[in-house]
């Protein structure tokens, strides 16, 4: 797990925000949008890297940028994680899911060759395994078969002290010569607002336009 801090709720600025949300039953939101993935694609292509582990990548370093996305609950207190990782389904060979987990690396080339070998293993084991203990994570999902333009979690039980991000990448499209991807972020309300998610948003896109 990654080492935190305890959050200074009382000199939060969203401290009114924090406590009118938290009373939600279901306090999560959800923006859809689309992030061009024209130089990720070529990219990747260079540098001979899973199209998918690339944007999970890129992705992931842009989630680290911000502290309300490394925010979470933990042992009825709020903290900020010093960085945070990836939880992500994959598809096994009979069409069934299992999760995967990927330990974020600064070094992208580093993030790829271990998200591999994780992805090859977990396969391999055929196990489930939800780790629902883990908190410094975000649930990341790959729809490459839509290009969605809305989603809906399934969820289990009370989501008021959820503080675990959903992010999922759907299936690439073609407008001319460039190349879109349709993106759903979910969140908490009570961490963070729309302000938020989208300068993850931007922070994606700036990082990916700069390749």
């Amino acid at each position: 797990m990654s080492t935190y801090q305890l959050w200074d709720i009382e000199q939060w600025p969203r401290r009114n925000q924090f406590q009118f949300f938290r009373t939600y039953e279901d306090p999560f939101f959800q923006l859809c949008g689309n992030i061009e993935v024209t130089r990720l694609y070529q990219y990747a292509k260079e540098q001979q890297w899973s199209y998918s582990l690339s944007c999970l990548y890129f992705a992931l370093a842009a989630a680290n940028r911000q502290e309300e996305f490394r925010l979470r609950w933990l042992d009825g207190q709020l903290v900020l994680f010093d960085r945070i990782h990836a939880g992500q389904t994959i598809l096994a060979a009979d069409n069934t899911f299992l999760f995967c987990y990927f330990e974020w690396e600064a070094d992208a080339a580093a993030f790829v060759a271990k998200g591999k070998a994780n992805i090859e293993r977990q396969l391999a084991s055929r196990e489930l395994d939800p780790n629902t203990s883990q908190q410094d994570l975000i649930y990341f999902s790959v729809i490459p078969w839509i290009s969605f333009t809305g989603l809906k979690h399934a969820r289990r039980g009370p989501a008021g002290m959820d503080g675990i991000p959903r992010i999922v990448f759907g299936k690439m499209f073609e407008e001319g010569n460039r190349r879109f991807m349709p993106l759903s972020v979910e969140a908490n309300h009570a961490l963070m607002d729309g302000y938020h998610v989208g300068r993850f948003f931007s922070d994606f896109q700036e990082l990916l336009t700069g390749l």
